[in-house]
């Protein structure tokens, strides 16, 4: 028969599992950003393309906000309401980046 102890230990290794795999995603993303990062640099320093400056911009936007969401499951005392503010304007700013990346790119 179940005990209340197995039932809970049962669920929170299967939290940590989640937390686990959450955690080694983000790590990933930040990774295949810095790596878009360091070819859009590349590819600026071997093209002179000035629109590759966006995309530079927005992996490095992309990498920092994925960093800061991993540093805020991990460290409790970072999980506050201005870190998700700046989270949220880290990913406006990507965005309107973005766009202006596909306007400029019509435009010239």
């Amino acid at each position: 028969m179940l005990t209340i102890s197995t039932i809970l230990s049962s669920a929170i290794s299967e939290i940590d599992s989640f937390e686990r795999l959450e955690n080694g995603i983000a790590i990933g993303i930040a990774i295949f950003s810095l790596l878009l990062l360091a070819l859009s640099i590349t590819a600026f320093k071997k093209t002179g393309l000035k629109v590759t400056i966006y995309a530079i911009i927005i992996f490095a936007l992309f990498a920092i906000q994925q960093i800061l969401e991993y540093l805020e499951e991990i460290f409790i005392t970072l999980d506050t309401p201005i870190t998700d503010v700046i989270s949220s304007s880290m990913t406006l700013a990507i965005l309107v980046l973005f766009f202006l990346a596909i306007v400029r790119t019509k435009i010239s």
